[in-house]
Parts: structure tokens; sequence; C-alpha cells
């Protein structure tokens, strides 16, 4: 959703400092301003804006119409779920601090929207149609003193120093403050106990222009995170964030009479200011340029989503109402700043339990088939070992029947032959005892017979060498 800044003008009262001065700015209407010259030319020139508000001798009044008009307005955007930010901006002394964080008297925009927020907060109930709507609610509290991003709600060291925090960048191009702590909050007293806290060590100090001038950009985050519950189990996630931002001023050395660190300091603030301007203008080009310098400063780096990103954001142009150059300068800033385009959109997720159960089960019965197949392989693996096993007891029992027929037929041949060699000399013993005698039919079968009984021996003898071939391998 493409939106623009909404700018919003305030003047304030004239301070004791400026009594005896003409106001040169006035409120001509609800968004209009006229800025007349203090010169002799008399040039006035008239500035519109979405609101214009002026002063009134009731602070409390004057608060609780700023916060009806603007505050409540950007708290609804987050409970919808858009990311919103409102930040004042002005030259120092302008009313920036008291429109913000305002005085016990005349609470400012900040703890008004805290105490509605919980108002909001405790209203919440069932629905007609049984759907739940449960808000968490966090906050955070930083500021950018000297272009060093501290976090307020750190608390100090025993050297009364303040915890430093570093500027990030996620995958998505939109900005973090890494380090920064997060406080869950649960009542109104809660949140404003922490916001009085960081308002606590906040850098302020006096100077001609402002007693009590803030030396530091302060950021006081809301995180907001929704859930609405149907019967049926669907969930509706919202998360979005407020951004509450005070800007230091932007001032000029002779006129506050800064000197020293205090000099030092309204350099700083006027260098990140400098860079907000730039970032802003060009912002607001038609066909504005691809780079955009956020990283110059700490404060357009953290502010980076706000301005140009996702959300629904305001500025509040704090002026006063006798020093010409100084308020026209807001103006013209102010003026550029209703250009900028945003890209809000709504940061909503829809769930169901149904859903998450089916996912679970999904996941659980993808790790019983692991399991599963892990036990298929382990049995695979016992029935081939059983096969092994019976293959080798076969192999066992064939060699020891291999084993029994060889000695039993290396028994059989031992026998024969020890029978062969009884006949030898029975033939022998024959065949001596008839040489002298005259049966010269008998001699060729005789002969015959020792022949044949040779061949049998030769036959015996080679059938036993090679059953004791096989006896000696087994």
């Amino acid at each position: 959703m493409v939106d623009s800044i909404k700018v919003a003008v305030r003047l304030r009262a004239p301070s004791k400092r400026e009594e005896d001065l003409s106001p040169i700015v006035q409120v001509v209407s609800g968004n209009t301003v006229l800025a007349k010259s203090v010169d002799q030319r008399g040039f006035s020139r008239n500035f519109h804006f979405d609101h214009c508000f002026s002063s009134s001798n009731d602070p409390e009044e004057d608060q609780e119409k700023l916060y009806d008009s603007l505050g409540r307005e950007y708290l609804l955007h987050a409970l919808d779920g858009y990311n919103t930010c409102i930040f004042a901006y002005g030259q120092t002394g302008s009313g920036k601090s008291h429109t913000m964080n305002g005085q016990p008297s005349a609470p400012g925009l900040i703890p008004r929207l805290c105490k509605d927020l919980f108002e909001v907060r405790d209203l919440l109930a069932p629905t007609k149609d049984g759907i739940t709507v449960e808000l968490n609610v966090k906050c955070s509290y930083l500021e950018i003193y000297n272009e060093q991003v501290r976090d307020l709600l750190a608390g100090q060291d025993a050297n009364n120093s303040i915890s430093s925090c570093r500027v990030r960048e996620r995958l998505d191009r939109t900005t973090f403050v890494e380090g920064l702590q997060e406080f869950t909050v649960h009542t109104v007293d809660e949140i404003l106990d922490l916001l009085e806290q960081g308002n606590e060590i906040r850098v302020t100090e006096a100077t001609h222009v402002n007693d009590r001038s803030s030396r530091s950009h302060a950021i006081f985050t809301i995180a907001l995170d929704q859930k609405e519950i149907s019967p049926l189990g669907q969930v509706l996630e919202r998360k979005s964030h407020i951004k509450l931002i005070d800007l230091a001023g932007s001032e000029r050395a002779s006129a506050s009479g800064s000197k020293g660190e205090r000099f030092k300091e309204g350099s700083k603030i006027n260098k990140s200011l400098s860079s907000l301007g730039r970032v802003i203008s060009m912002l607001a080009k038609k066909n504005k340029p691809k780079l955009i310098p956020y990283r110059d400063s700490a404060l357009t780096w953290v502010l980076k989503e706000s301005l140009g990103g996702n959300s629904k954001t305001c500025m509040i142009a704090c002026i006063s109402p006798c020093d010409y150059e100084e308020t026209t300068s807001t103006l013209r800033y102010a003026t550029i700043a209703k250009s900028v385009k945003t890209a809000a959109h709504v940061n909503s997720y829809e769930t169901s339990e149904q859903k998450e159960q089916m996912e679970l089960m999904k996941r659980q019965l993808n790790d019983l088939q692991e399991t599963l197949s892990e036990l298929k392989d382990q049995k695979a693996i016992q029935d081939q070992m059983e096969k092994i096993k019976l293959t080798n007891d076969f192999l066992e029992q064939r060699i020891k029947r291999e084993r029994e027929q060889t000695v039993e037929y290396y028994d059989q041949l031992v026998q024969a032959s020890t029978e062969r060699d009884q006949l030898t000399q029975v033939l022998l013993s024959i065949a001596g005892s008839i040489q002298n005698s005259d049966l010269s039919d008998l001699a060729p079968v005789i002969e015959r017979l020792q022949t044949d009984s040779r061949i049998l021996g030769s036959k015996i003898d080679s059938d036993l060498s090679f059953c004791n071939k096989i006896s000696g391998l087994t």
C-alpha cells in the first residue's frame, strides 16, 4: 500500500524569552500556517499540511487534541498490523520533547498512546464467533548520541557508561539494532516506568535557547504481537511496531551559546539532521535515485524502513512563533517530507493448529519410515548372515562326507593291494613249481595270468597314489 508521510505542524506558545518579540507565524486554519517576514518587504507565505495545531492557555487540552488527531490513529494502524512511526522535528526549544513526552500535568503523545494501548488490551474478549485475541507488548528505548547508538534501558556501569549497540542489516535489507534489550510489559505502569528510566539517563543540557535541551535523538519502540485464534484452531498472527521519536533540535552555535563539549554535540546533531534532510529530499523526488544515503548517519540508518519502506509515518514539525529563519526552514523541510512515499503493508501471517499438527505428524511419519528402513536394512543383513552360516554348515558336512568316503575308498584300495600281492606270490609259487614239469600247454596260460596281474597291480598302485594325494589335501 503506497502511502505518503503525513505531516503536522505544531506552533508552541511564546516563551518568557520571547515575550517582547512579535510573532511572525500563526495558524490560520486546521491545515494552513502563515509565515511573515520581519524585513521591510513584509513578505508572507502560506504553508499547507495535513494538520496544524496552535497553542492555548491550557497545555493539557492542547496535548489531548494533538493525540486525538494523530496518536490514536497511528495506534489503530499498529493494531491492524502496520508498522508506524511518529517523529518530532524542529529547532532546539521548539517543543519536541513536550510534544512526545510532555509533563505530569500534561502528558505527551507517548504516555497517552501507552495508556490507550493497555486499555485496548484489557478490553480484549472472545467475540460472538468464539475468536479469542492475545496481545503481547514489548518495548525498547535507545538514543543516538554523537553518532553512537546507546541502550537507555540497559543501565549504567560503574563508570556511568551506557551500553553501546550497532545497527545491522538483515537479508531482506531492513535494519535492526544489534544488542538492544527488549522488555515484555504487562501494564501501563510498567511501560511508563521504563520510559521514565530511559529519560532519566538521556543526555540533556541547558543552552541559551533551552533550559533542558536534548543532546541526543531518542527512539522509543513498542512491539506488538497479536494472535487471533478461531474455534477451529486457525491462527491469524500480526506483528507490528510503533516508533516514537524525539529528535534533537537543530541549532546555531551563535544562538545557543554552545562551547566545548556542547559545541561538539551540536555539530553531530546538525550533521545527522542534515543527513536526514538529504535522505528525505532524495526520497521526495519523482525519479528518486536507486542509492539512498541511509548509511551517512546512524539516525537515517536506524530509520531506513520508517522513511522509505514498510511503515505508516507521521512527522510533527515543531516551530517557534518568533524565529523567522529557523521556522521557515522547518516549514520548507516539512513541505518536502509530504512528498515522500512509503510502502506500508499489514504484517499478518495465517496459520492453523490443525495444519501444524499435520506437519508434526508428517515429520513423525518420516522419522518412523527412516527408522523402519534402518531396521529393514538390519534384517536384510541378519538374513544374509544366516544364509552364509547355512552355506558354511552345508560345506562343512560335504567336506566331512567326502573325507569319510575317501578314507573308506583308501581302506578298500589297501585291502585290494594286499590281496594282489598275495595272489602274485601264489602265482609265482605255482610257476616255480611247474617250470621243470612238462606242462607245455599250461605255460602260455600262466604267462598271461602274470601279465594280467602286473596290469592289475599297476592300476591299483595308481589308484592308491591318487588316494594318498586326496588324503593329504583333506
